[in-house]
């Protein structure tokens, strides 16, 4: 298909997934640039069709439907302000209950896409799993698949865990916590299966969470920041759990 016109309709159904709206009504979602959508063929993402400009050649993408777009038009379909020339169009991948054994980060209520996408990149690199709390941002966002650099595509994540489905897995849970009752980080047991746990970038983990938790840890601040970026210290805590 090769589309020359902003009212083409296959155009402006492609452009509605730049909204959440449009990704929820539709199950779809896109990603951008040479890197992304090469990822997302190498991981086997189910993709509906590769987005071209008139002008893109590089990649082989050849195995799935193209779609070629008038380079002046391209950038109507894209969330980045210099976009490399191609997309994705790919199908959502719903996961189902997660497994009551293994090792989890607990996202609750993260609120900055980039912050979650850093964050599955890390657990992807520690092998760890993510579970996210109903509250937080949305995991098919631009935004959160580009920060997570080709994780997203190799990391289970599993959307709308309540607080009542972490407690009822019987996972060990470990939150970071400014607490009275909060140990050091370093003493914790992380030989079970487990979920680490961090919290909302402004209030840090609710206090419902807090105590439904089997232990919860501080990372000591030597200087004089009052707290540490979520993404951060959820990688000190996983790579602690690894060590």
């Amino acid at each position: 298909m090769e589309i020359t016109s902003a009212k083409n309709p296959t155009y402006k159904y492609i452009k509605t997934l730049l909204l959440k709206k449009g990704r929820d009504e539709s199950g779809l979602y896109t990603v951008e640039g040479i890197k992304s959508v090469s990822d997302a063929v190498s991981a086997g993402a189910r993709i509906k069709y590769i987005v071209r400009a008139d002008s893109f050649e590089q990649g082989d993408f050849s195995d799935f439907e193209q779609i070629t777009v008038k380079s002046e038009l391209f950038s109507g379909l894209c969330d980045t302000k210099t976009p490399q020339g191609v997309l994705a169009v790919i199908e959502k991948n719903i996961k189902g209950e997660f497994s009551k054994s293994g090792r989890y980060v607990y996202c609750d209520r993260i609120r900055d896409p980039g912050n979650l996408g850093t964050i599955i990149r890390t657990a992807d690199a520690a092998g760890f799993s993510v579970l996210l709390s109903p509250e937080c941002c949305e995991l098919y966002s631009p935004k959160t698949v580009r920060a997570s650099m080709g994780s997203f595509f190799h990391t289970k994540v599993y959307e709308n865990v309540t607080y009542e489905m972490l407690k009822e897995s019987g996972l060990h849970l470990i939150a970071g916590a400014l607490s009275d009752k909060s140990k050091d980080f370093k003493k914790a047991d992380y030989g079970k299966s487990l979920a680490v746990i961090v919290g909302n970038e402004a209030n840090g983990v609710s206090d419902e969470l807090l105590e439904l938790c089997d232990e919860l840890v501080i990372i000591p601040i030597l200087g004089k920041a009052e707290s540490l970026n979520a993404a951060v210290a959820a990688a000190i805590l996983m790579y602690e759990a690894v060590r």
